[in-house]
């Protein structure tokens, strides 16, 4: 898979909205659902991993 290059914003864990590249992009879809895609992101100011959605046209990567 491409590396991520996009820039997304998303809420961190700690409460901040921010513009983030995400580390991986994935798809999970159950089955017979329409499916979304979900991001690895790390928060600046604590270090820490966290998920959340991306949009649904974002290629997947990693």
């Amino acid at each position: 898979m491409p590396p991520c290059t996009q820039a997304v914003k998303v809420k961190t864990p700690s409460g901040t909205e921010a513009s983030l590249v995400p580390k991986k992009v994935w798809m999970l879809q159950p089955k017979g659902g329409k499916g979304v895609k979900i991001g690895l992101f790390q928060d600046p100011a604590t270090g820490k991993y966290f998920r959340a959605k991306v949009p649904a046209d974002y290629p997947e990567c990693a």
